[in-house]
């Protein structure tokens, strides 16, 4: 390696130059080849691939791309009819309204609501009667104003009706005793309605009507209540009003909640549907679901703004933001504009200032440390090589086309490690430069820095890489990218460290330096002693002293106490099962959405709490009506592979269908097991009997009635032979295939209220040479009467029931339809049983790695051991005060786990590396010194930046640059406080020697000591001499020494070993 070191020694220039050139080619190449990253939808990524739900699911969704009208099925040949528009579906972005302008979403309230009609019609007079004795009532209220109940104005009042494509700010008292149903409540509103229409960005993009073209109103509790009063002001409506309004709302929210009003007639005027209409779109709209209901008193309303729910929306909401949106009373908790991916865009740009500023603070530690402006900065130019190599990797060589917003973590995982990297190969340069005294050439200093850095370094990135490629198990797409790029940035940072940093150190040699004046040597009591181990004693600047204080505190406090230590740090390893499996447990998240900002900003409050707190968001959640999508589905699907053949690494790649070549659903066998299949599925404890008919449930069971039919059509005079009662069942093939295509034909030219799922049913090849219409998938589709739940343990009873026995009829089915599968809404369910597995799965592997890369490393057992058992203890420790502070585990908590994984793998070896490294003849508490000494200053440093670029994320806006920054301060101190006090303690008490004989020459020559080599803190065969021996650090770096070291076996020398301090100006050496 002679030549190698040479190279660095006398062309520093040119190997920085090539590798500056090399790493500025691999990023151009990166961004002019390949669309640089966007995070325009940043949940991208955050879903389950290639486990068996996740495949059933994708093949799911392909053939329901399949049976569009591009696709290659149809569920209606021969005409290839277009599909029908399912109602259950068509509860859109227009409507979220069952009055007056869309019908149910239910095919049994369409069924009911015709006998609600006509019992409605039957008893209207009184109906009529009724409306006409509350308005008489109301209207000989003493101060009344509401002499005249018309409302034909109300188009002029408002431009049109409240729908969901608005914009939505959510009103609450500042308190819980506040009630918004009163007067100085509703002046409030009407006053921060003013405030917040003020603004000219609001006047660009409000609607405005037809005509006048002055702006809408926007829907609001006051608007509504200036409505009824038929006036033009809300902040003229008085008591008398509200009071009006609260009757009416009290006399109409009967007919919202029995659905008497579903199918009402706009023309019939006279009709009580007619007459709430108002009333339904406040309740429907406006008004907290708990009002009327559970309680008397409003605690949220809903303001609905006329303006799009649109990115254009996005320079009004910066302006709310500057606004104090409190008044009186009340204030905005929430708001939904339907631009949250567009500011988390926005926002994670913005917020890379906070990284910035955490990159600042890392190279103000690290210039205090080094002492070394150039070489602070020529380390923050490497980590960015670094990175720039790691992305040409990950595109290029990876072909890996989709970076999720995740990745940007790696910038945290590359300043970490490549400021430890740094710092470490500079404390071996400084102490080869104190311990070489026989060393007259740079080019012996960077040959030692090579030889001693080397190992450590390989083995730290080798098993910190190997631990973050570990999460590559997870079957989360954004969790699979991360690890990728975040192992592959540590190897590319050793890469480049290797061949940078040294190169630096050769440079900075050569910069000029400051003399520091040697103050003159204190008379040793040992001088004899001293003329041989100690550097005469210098001046150092205050920072320096005080950190040579701080270690020497540090090592004497381990060496001293390591029984204390181990005692202290183990009950919090021993606590963290309780805490993550017992209480309070690690939960799994319990919503399908990502959060994407912190919970109290105004989109994510919206979504976590008042989301479904008014009516329309909640039509798919009542409890008490049949709504088909409140019921869990049960879909059996034949014909079709449940095989995911996309890139599991590309959200965007999802494969294309794939057919099952052995379905067979013609054969006389099939079709008498598809019958039994049907009627076993209905006798299920799961299954819910669905109420009307619905004919694609089981279509076979259908398609045998219309075989029933006669041969000889009566009007027409035709022959229907053979799809007739002609035909027995089971079918022949002919029969079966031909007859199909026209029942099917026949079935979809039915009321679309009949069909049950779109999907339902068989589903024909477009061509087929021979003609015939044939079958090439099949789906059967029921409810069960399991409701959609967010809890694991729910969805779980659910699947596991449905799934044990579909695999059960499966078996026994014939040879044709053996590969059905099930599936329903499994996704989130999917996602938490993922989250589960693979985070312990990767836990298991990383510490495995990292005993296995160590026990190659260091050739030692116990060595390995005890740094695997402290990688696991820090991992659990960290993930256990996580969940202490309210974490669950949920995509981006799993990434953290990710990067917990990969950090804590880093202090833990370089102290084991290093304790291995030491001298030879070392006992074990000679050889935690030597780590100590090495390494406990560049850890602590690298913890501390770190931990400030965590302090430093914790203000964002981004809820995953706030939990990072959290967890960077959790796993710094943790990672590091067990690195130090815990592994070493364990190494004191249990290490082992670095060479066999030397415990047996230290037992020969003084048995008094411990037999273990360690000995007592006070024993000294000097007396009371002062020692202050630098012989760890000069030995371990320096060959020469070894024979001064062996001449030395008394104990007081290792009980006395103190740690080097080797900051001090030296001359530069020459090259």
């Amino acid at each position: 390696m002679t030549w190698f070191a040479r190279v660095f020694a006398h062309h520093p220039f040119i190997v920085l130059t090539a590798m500056t050139v090399f790493s500025l080619t691999c990023l151009l190449i990166s961004f002019t080849t390949i669309r640089p990253p966007n995070f325009k939808e940043p949940q991208l990524g955050f879903e389950t691939r290639g486990t068996e739900i996740s495949q059933r699911l994708t093949a799911w969704e392909n053939l329901r791309e399949a049976v569009q009208q591009s696709g290659s099925l149809t569920v209606s040949p021969p005409k290839e009819n277009p599909m029908p528009v399912n109602v259950s579906n068509t509860k859109g972005t227009e409507s979220g309204k069952i009055f007056g302008f869309v019908s149910s979403s239910n095919d049994s309230l369409i069924l009911d609501s015709e006998s609600s009609k006509n019992k409605d019609s039957a008893s209207s007079d009184n109906e009529d009667e009724r409306w006409e004795t509350l308005i008489s009532r109301l209207d000989s209220d003493p101060g009344s104003e509401h002499h005249n109940h018309d409302h034909k104005s109300d188009r002029e009042f408002f431009c049109d009706d409240p729908a969901t494509d608005y914009g939505r700010i959510v009103i609450s008292g500042r308190n819980s005793q506040i009630n918004l149903f009163t007067l100085p409540s509703l002046l409030d509103v009407c006053k921060l309605q003013s405030l917040i229409t003020s603004p000219d960005i609001y006047k660009s993009i409000s609607a405005t009507t037809s005509k006048e073209q002055r702006l809408c109103r926007p829907w609001s509790l006051p608007n509504y209540v200036t409505l009824l009063a038929n006036k033009t002001s809300c902040f003229n409506i008085t008591e008398e009003d509200i009071k009006r309004t609260k009757n009416m709302l009290e006399y109409c929210r009967h007919y919202y909640k029995d659905l008497s009003c579903i199918n009402w007639k706009p023309e019939d005027v006279h009709n009580a549907c007619e007459k709430c209409r108002h009333m339904f779109d406040m309740i429907q709209y406006i008004l907290d679901y708990e009002y009327l209901n559970e309680t008397q008193s409003l605690k949220n309303a809903l303001i609905l703004l006329p303006i799009a729910r649109s990115t254009a929306a996005l320079p009004y909401f910066h302006v709310l933001e500057r606004m104090d949106l409190k008044m009186g009373s009340i204030e905005v908790t929430g708001i939904d504009f339907g631009l949250k991916n567009a500011l988390f865009d926005e926002l994670l740009l913005a917020d890379t200032k906070l990284i910035a500023a955490g990159g600042a603070i890392v190279i103000l530690c690290m210039w205090i440390y080094t002492g070394s402006l150039f070489i602070t900065l020529m380390t923050m130019v490497a980590i960015a090589f670094s990175l720039a190599v790691a992305y040409f990797m990950y595109v290029l060589i990876l072909e890996i086309n989709f970076f999720p917003f995740m990745n940007l973590l790696a910038v945290v995982v590359a300043v970490g490690i490549g400021g430890d990297t740094s710092l470490m190969m500079y404390k071996i340069w400084t102490s080869s430069k104190k311990g070489n005294e026989a060393l007259k050439s740079v080019t012996g200093l960077v040959q030692c820095l090579h030889s001693h850095s080397t190992i450590s370094l390989f083995v730290t990135s080798f098993t910190t890489a190997v631990a973050f490629y570990s999460s590559y198990i997870s079957n989360i797409t954004a969790i699979c990218c991360f690890s990728v790029f975040a192992g592959t940035a540590v190897l590319s940072n050793l890469v480049v460290m290797m061949g940078w940093f040294p190169a630096t150190l050769v440079i900075n040699e050569s910069l000029p330096k400051c003399q520091l004046k040697l103050r003159k040597p204190a008379k040793p009591k040992n001088t004899r002693h001293n003329k041989r181990h100690s550097a005469p004693p210098v001046t150092s600047p205050p920072v320096i002293k005080k950190r040579d204080r701080i270690s020497r505190f540090l090592i004497a406090a381990i060496i001293d106490y390591p029984k204390l230590w181990v005692m202290l740090l183990t009950p919090p390893i021993l606590m963290t099962p309780y805490i993550l499996f017992v209480r309070p447990g690690l939960r799994l998240p319990d919503t399908p959405d990502l959060q994407l900002f912190a919970s109290d900003h105004l989109f994510e409050q919206y979504d976590n709490i008042y989301k479904h707190r008014f009516w329309f968001d909640r039509i798919e959640k009542l409890d008490g009506w049949p709504d088909p999508m409140l019921e869990l589905p049960l879909r059996f699907v034949w014909g079709v592979l449940p095989v995911d053949n996309g890139d599991y690494n590309d959200p965007a790649s999802r494969g294309t269908l794939q057919f099952d070549r052995s379905f067979d659903i013609a054969s006389r066998d099939s079709q008498v097991w598809l019958i039994s299949f049907c009627t076993k599925l209905r006798a299920q404890p799961f299954f819910k009997p669905t109420s009307g008919p619905l004919l694609s449930n089981c279509f076979l069971e259908n398609f045998i009635d219309w075989m029933k039919r006669k041969c000889d059509d009566p009007i027409d005079k035709l022959s229907r032979a053979p799809c007739c009662e002609s035909a027995r069942f089971p079918f022949p093939r002919k029969v079966f295939s031909t007859c199909l295509a026209l029942a099917a034909n026949s079935l979809y030219n039915t009321p679309a209220q009949l069909i049950a799922s779109e999907v339902a049913g068989p589903k024909f090849a477009r061509k087929t040479r021979s003609g015939i219409p044939k079958v090439k998938a099949l789906v059967v589709e029921y409810n069960s009467n399991y409701s959609y739940s967010t809890s694991f343990f729910k969805m779980d009873t659910f699947y596991k029931q449905v799934e044990t026995w579909s695999r059960r009829e499966m078996a026994s089915a014939p040879a044709g339809m053996r590969n059905g599968w099930f599936i329903s809404h499994l996704s989130l369910y999917d996602v938490q049983q993922s989250l589960a597995k693979d985070t312990i799965t990767a836990i298991l592997i990383s510490t495995i790695a990292s005993l296995i890369v160590v026990c190659l490393a260091t050739r030692d057992l116990l060595l390995s051991f005890a740094a695997s058992i402290t990688v696991a203890s820090i991992i659990l420790v960290t993930i256990a005060l996580l969940v202490l502070f309210g974490w669950k585990l949920n995509i981006i908590e799993a990434v953290a786990v990710s990067l917990a994984i990969g950090l804590a793998v880093d202090f833990s070896i370089h102290y084991v590396v290093n304790y291995r490294v030491a001298p030879d003849n070392c006992t074990r508490v000679e050889a935690v010194i030597y780590s100590l000494s090495m390494m406990s200053g560049p850890t602590a440093m690298a913890a501390i930046t770190t931990a400030a670029t965590g302090v430093l994320m914790s203000p964002s806006s981004v809820l995953a640059y706030r939990q990072i920054g959290i967890f960077l301060i959790l796993l710094m101190v943790v990672s590091w406080v067990y690195a130090t006090f815990f592994l070493m303690s364990l190494l004191t008490l249990f290490g082992p020697n670095v060479t066999r004989y030397r415990v047996t020459d230290r037992n020969k020559n003084n048995g008094s000591d411990d037999i273990d080599g360690r000995t007592k803190p006070g024993s000294s065969t000097s007396g009371n001499t002062p020692v202050t021996i630098e012989q760890h650090e000069l030995i371990g770096v320096n060959p020469q020494t070894e024979g001064r070291r062996a001449a030395d076996h008394s104990p007081s020398a290792a009980s006395a070993t103190t740690i080097l301090h080797d900051d001090e100006c030296e001359n530069p050496a020459p090259p």
